[in-house]
């Protein structure tokens, strides 16, 4: 249940950042299609299925860099999430060390 917890509350943390790298990466895909438009066709403003075609990449380059980054924020969040298991581990180990130590003291 902590780990959930901690899982999601890096993914509200990480919400901003995602949709910012999503935002860029749309705009950076669009634009690069009506640049390259532009530069082959010389004319501006650009066709009706040139601007079709820069929406289209513009969403897919959208959703990859959204993704993109969700994907390592996850990655991330569940290492950290292991790092914060094998601690909790350790200090179980210890304590159970202690315990069977008290119980041989009093055989």
């Amino acid at each position: 249940m902590r780990v959930t917890a901690h899982i999601v509350g890096t993914l509200f943390k990480a919400i901003g950042k995602i949709f910012l790298a999503a935002i860029f990466c749309g705009i950076i895909g669009a634009g690069v299609v009506l640049l390259v438009s532009f530069v082959k066709s010389n004319h501006w403003p650009p066709d009706t299925l040139t601007i079709i075609s820069a929406v289209a990449v513009g969403v897919l380059a959208l959703y990859a860099g959204g993704i993109t980054v969700l994907m390592r924020e996850a990655v991330r969040a569940l290492v950290e999430a292991a790092k914060d298991v094998e601690s909790n581990a350790g200090h179980a180990l210890a304590g159970a060390e202690t315990v069977a130590k008290e119980i041989e003291k009093r055989l």
